[in-house]
């Protein structure tokens, strides 16, 4: 999306277009009017209120945290992210047998018990 720097409005829009709903579906799911939606996507109406920012964020299925701009991704995810991909590198340097015998050998690729 490519912004800290967007104001919240401008993130509901956002993610109000991606969700596919238009400004009338999204007001109806709020209990709000059309109005109240255009006013805070242009940033005319402030969203002051945590809980109408969790009520905008749930029907948007995203974190509020995603609406102020703030990284959403605890280091723990991040540093996760990382071991596995650790892992994926080390695995990529085995060779993987493709099959098994019958009695749990190994079997090449063209090699199968009987042929």
């Amino acid at each position: 999306m490519g912004g800290d720097r967007l104001p919240v409005g401008r993130r509901v829009a956002y993610w109000r277009g991606r969700r596919r709903l238009s400004q009338q579906v999204f007001a109806d799911r709020l209990g709000k009017s059309k109005s109240w939606v255009d006013k805070v996507e242009r940033g005319v109406r402030s969203l002051d209120r945590v809980s109408t920012l969790q009520e905008i964020a749930t029907v948007l299925r995203i974190d509020a945290a995603v609406l102020l701009g703030r990284d959403v991704q605890p280091a723990q995810v991040i540093e996760r992210a990382a071991e596995v991909e650790r892992i994926r590198a080390a695995l990529s340097r085995y060779e993987v047998p493709l099959g098994r015998a019958a009695g749990g050998r190994c079997c090449r690729p063209g090699r199968w018990p009987g042929r």
